[in-house]
């Protein structure tokens, strides 16, 4: 959100600053802080660094009264990561349960073709309504 739309005054209009910087996003001082401490340690630990000395790092180089929010940002960060776990796995589970009738409807396809029967046009249609989202192509 930009900062000029935050503002109670009706009557403000925002300059050309406030323009130019409506798109660049917000950084809170976790991320700030979560970069320099990976930087730190990637730099003096050549063999590696765990994830998670530095976000004790980061979050034990803030001031106290940052803590708090960045807190609440780990939380709201984590919960959001669950639901996009869960909406992946639905997601999986519908790509497997189409990729199935795809092969259902492949060996269709094949047994007409083998039979030299006519391939009627609604099967070549759902076969291709299957196919294109399992392809990543379609809209």
């Amino acid at each position: 959100m930009s900062s000029f739309s935050q503002n109670p005054d009706p009557d403000y209009e925002p300059d050309e600053f406030d323009l130019m910087t409506t798109q660049v996003p917000m950084v809170s001082p976790l991320q700030t802080m979560f970069a320099w401490a990976a930087e730190h340690l990637q730099a003096t630990r050549p063999d590696g660094v765990d994830v998670t000395d530095i976000g004790r790092l980061a979050y034990d180089s803030l001031p106290a009264e940052e803590r708090e929010q960045a807190s609440n940002e780990l939380f709201y960060t984590y919960w959001e990561a669950t639901l996009a776990d869960e909406e992946a796995l639905v997601h999986s589970e519908d790509l497997r349960a189409q990729r199935q009738e795809l092969r259902r409807l492949l060996g269709q396809y094949e047994d007409l073709m083998g039979s030299s029967s006519p391939v009627p046009y609604v099967l070549l249609d759902n076969i291709a309504r299957l196919s294109l989202p399992l392809m990543g192509s379609a809209a």
